[in-house]
């Protein structure tokens, strides 16, 4: 058995309801973060093996309301273990809107500011959650993660890793650059090269590469990547070809595009998924890229980041 902790916030998401003319502008609720994203798609794809030897765990923090409740059964239903996560008496989690464009791309509304999981690694109970996290196999963050994190709650996720890699340990990591989270350009450069310093392997975007470090073409970016010491760098490019660096193998791998789109949010997680899945059950590079893109599919032919999956081809 496999242990995977997954490290980030889940909030309430407010996604257009599909069925209904647009002048009535109805919203359905339902639960989604980047990270739990992944959590989520990667325990179905551990449901779908009957052998279900991947544990997903979910760490974050939401408050006592009957809402964070709501949203900690739904993620025990999905599969995905709910044990570490901590509730904040009188939070209350965070909220966000997704806005879709005629071609499916999104753009969003957060309302996040006063969400609990900002003082995550900073409780009463932080010792207690960094021991617990220091008997998994593998840790999983993404640069919203870090973001939302007051600096103090970095720094000990930072020194968290250390001693977690020390021990055999191994950390992936997604940029997921998003600029209006950080307070400068500069800051959101310094915290994701310490975070490509702890990680073994790295999931970044092209766009977010080139976005946040002015990286011209993907090897570029992989070499920049490198500099940090990660054995395996998975970098996306929306519908291009996606390049793979693995222990010292560079190679580029060609992606089918999708039949249809109807909202883009959450597909690099669902590729995220996809890919460490099929890597945790030693699948070689090119196979774990093409689970990854069977996710991503079926998530970006339906409307929000959590849809049902049906079967994929492992």
């Amino acid at each position: 058995m496999i242990s995977i902790g997954i490290i980030g916030e889940c909030m309430i998401e407010l996604s257009r309801a599909e069925g209904y003319a647009a002048e009535l502008d109805l919203y359905k609720k339902r639960y989604g973060g980047d990270t739990y994203n992944t959590a989520y798609y990667l325990a179905q794809c551990s449901k779908m093996n009957i052998d279900q030897n991947i544990t997903v765990n979910y760490i974050t923090a939401l408050g006592d309301d009957d809402v964070s409740n709501h949203m900690i059964t739904t993620f025990s239903k999905a599969g995905v273990k709910t044990d570490l996560i901590e509730q904040v008496p009188k939070a209350v989690p965070g909220l966000y809107a997704i806005q879709t464009d005629d071609q499916g791309e999104r753009s969003f509304l957060y309302w996040r500011s006063e969400a609990p999981v900002r003082k995550l690694f900073q409780t009463e109970g932080a010792e207690q959650l960094k021991s617990s996290l220091l008997k998994q196999d593998w840790l999983y963050f993404s640069g919203i993660t870090l973001a939302v994190l007051y600096p103090e709650g970095r720094h000990q996720l930072f020194e968290l890793c250390k001693k977690f890699r020390a021990k055999g340990g191994k950390v992936a990591f997604d940029i997921n650059y998003r600029p209006r989270l950080w307070d400068s350009t500069k800051i959101a450069q310094e915290v994701i090269n310490q975070a490509y310093d702890v990680c073994d392997l790295a999931l970044p975007s092209y766009d977010d590469e080139k976005l946040l470090f002015d990286v011209t073409t993907p090897s570029q970016a992989i070499d920049r990547i490198l500099s940090y010491g990660a054995e395996e760098i998975v970098l996306k490019n929306g519908s291009d070809s996606i390049t793979v660096y693995s222990y010292g193998v560079s190679q580029e791998i060609s992606v089918s595009p999708a039949k249809e789109v109807k909202d883009t949010t959450s597909a690099g997680d669902s590729f995220n998924a996809g890919y460490i899945y099929a890597r945790l059950m030693n699948k070689p590079v090119t196979a774990a890229t093409d689970i990854g893109r069977q996710l991503a599919s079926q998530v970006i032919g339906k409307i929000g980041a959590i849809v049902p999956v049906t079967s994929i081809t492992l």
